[in-house]
């Protein structure tokens, strides 16, 4: 195999072995996936009468007051409701324990429920260490037009309020909490806050991409799911917190606390899911003196517009790998073409053909080095052949015709290797853009998952539950692809020969096997481009709009 194919070979197998690991392993693994959730049970409402129903229907702005939920035992829940949420307050402790989102739906058409707590205790905005006290206190709820304001106090002065504001045609709830002593005496204090709790990776294909993303000193870095582990604390401390983010694939719960946080501390729930709160510097409160702190919580999809509008550096929450900075680009041009288009299927064809237009001259110059390799294949074999006892002076021959006659070998690679931080960056786009999730195109009915044209009653080797077509139809092309841009057959000797044909077969049927699983875009695109290659080999080899010739 010549120097050029096994370059593109390390390139191809380094790309994939980078990508699909955890897909391999989640696969082979079942001990990785995660464990099913148990549903939540929703709040019994008593019924309403006619009257009543009048009532509520001239008050429909303020929040709907529902009994107590089954699988919080005591414990009264309030729901407020806005356009964007239906938010559950726990009038236990003033918190909230689950977060759903009205205009989002899982796959069986329900509304995504984006936080659900498993107790009282690890509801988000659960305030704890003021004291013994404080920590069990049962708050009192006074409603309001757009906001809920809880209140508590314990025996010796300290009154806590927690006013929550809501922001109209805005995933953002502010919370306001002022800490009062009454008392004669100052009072040193600190005190932690649950920060988000109980987000549920959707799928178990997505558990991977279930982590916390957090700003401490500026400094943004991330954990997985599976770097936090169960019944140990993970910490990370410094001067400030500026904010934090537990997240999902499409959507995130992100908190930006005051500067007076410096801690943050994640530990696994007993559903296995991730819980994460802020802890505060020491602070003292003066006697009849009060301290208040502002927190602005985001709860929503991951939608880098809708973040950064915030003007709080959240945005900075959506990590999108190593070319995260291609990534953002290329999802600025795609939401343009969809604009256009008004359809994301199509979308993802016109970017890829606007990517290819671009990479036209270097493809250009990649097709061109390859023929000019085939042309000069069988002098190479030649001086293979003269200086098979003397590899040195093989390579030192080969490398003179190379200069001679002004050829890069690794110029056919020079396509492939450009392409590869846009492949990159696309499939963490892909995978991520909570735009795509459910987005149809032809028989595709989401174009984040695999397109499922039919589904089995029983597993079927290779192919699994589902059979995917677009897989299918991209090894097909690229079957075609290598055929046109292997070499003639004159030009190689039997052993070369063979392992071109052999490569021919193996690289379709191995790219069909990795993409088989993938998201339906991220599969179109490589489809479209590999169609794309196809026309350009075509004309460019076939019709042989340039000609190479080496004479002495």
């Amino acid at each position: 195999m010549n120097t050029e194919k096994r370059a593109l070979l390390a390139i191809v197998i380094s790309m994939f072995i980078v990508i699909f690991t955890p897909m391999i392993l989640g696969k082979f693994f079942p001990g990785l996936r995660p464990q099913p959730k148990p549903q939540p049970v929703a709040a019994a409402v008593a019924p309403v009468s006619s009257g009543a129903a009048n009532e509520m229907a001239a008050t429909a702005e303020k929040p709907v007051i529902a009994d107590t939920a089954a699988q919080f035992v005591d414990e009264k829940t309030i729901v407020f409701e806005t356009d964007e949420y239906n938010v559950a307050f726990s009038e236990t402790c003033g918190a909230i324990k689950r977060i759903t989102l009205k205009k989002f739906h899982d796959s069986k058409g329900s509304p995504i429920i984006l936080a659900d707590t498993p107790g009282a205790a690890d509801s988000i905005f659960y305030t704890s260490g003021l004291s013994g006290e404080l920590d069990k206190a049962k708050f009192s709820y006074s409603p309001g037009k757009d906001r809920a304001v809880f209140t508590t106090r314990s025996s010796d002065g300290i009154l806590v309020e927690k006013e929550y504001i809501f922001q109209p045609g805005k995933y953002t709830i502010e919370l306001k909490q002022t800490i009062t002593n009454n008392s004669s005496k100052s009072r040193p204090l600190k005190y932690s806050i649950i920060t988000s709790s109980g987000i549920d990776p959707l799928s178990k294909q997505d558990e991977m991409y279930v982590e916390i993303v957090r700003d401490v000193d500026g400094k943004v870095a991330n954990t997985n799911k599976k770097g936090i582990k169960a019944k140990v604390e993970t910490v990370w401390e410094g001067r400030q917190v500026n904010w934090v983010s537990l997240k999902n694939r499409y959507f995130s719960v992100i908190i930006k606390p005051p500067a007076a946080f410096v801690k943050i501390v994640s530990n696994k729930l007993q559903d296995n899911n991730i819980q994460t709160k802020i802890e505060s510097a020491e602070f003292t409160i003066g006697p009849n003196a009060s301290a208040t702190n502002n927190f602005t919580l985001y709860a929503g999809p991951n939608d880098y517009d809708k973040i950064a509008s915030l003007k709080m550096g959240m945005e900075n929450s959506l990590y999108l790998g190593f070319t995260g900075s291609i990534g953002k680009i290329l999802f600025v041009v795609l939401k343009f073409f969809n604009g256009v288009v008004n359809n994301w299927g199509l979308a993802i064809i016109s970017l890829t053909i606007f990517i290819n237009i671009l990479l036209f001259p270097l493809t250009f110059k990649g097709i061109k080095a390859m023929k000019q390799m085939q042309a000069l294949q069988p002098r190479i074999e030649a001086l293979r052949k003269a200086n098979k006892d003397n590899p040195q002076k093989m390579n030192k021959e080969i490398m003179e015709m190379y200069k001679k006659y002004k050829i890069n070998p690794m110029g056919g690679c020079l396509p492939m290797l450009l392409q590869m931080p846009v492949f990159f960056a696309l499939y963490q786009v892909l995978m991520r853009s909570p735009e795509l999730r459910g987005a149809p195109f032809l028989w595709i009915k989401d174009l984040s998952q695999p397109d499922r044209i039919v589904s089995f009653k029983a597993s079927i080797p290779f192919l699994g539950n589902d059979l995917n077509i677009l897989p299918l139809l991209m090894a097909v092309a690229m079957f075609f692809q290598q055929k046109l841009s292997a070499p003639p057959a004159s030009s190689q000797n039997d052993q070369m020969a063979q392992q071109q044909k052999m490569m021919g077969v193996m690289m379709p049927v191995l790219f069909g096997f990795l993409f088989y699983n993938l998201p339906s875009g991220l599969v179109m695109y490589w489809l479209t481009n590999t169609v794309l290659t196809v026309v350009e080999q075509e004309l460019f080899l076939k019709k042989e709009m340039f000609h190479v010739e080496h004479s002495e």
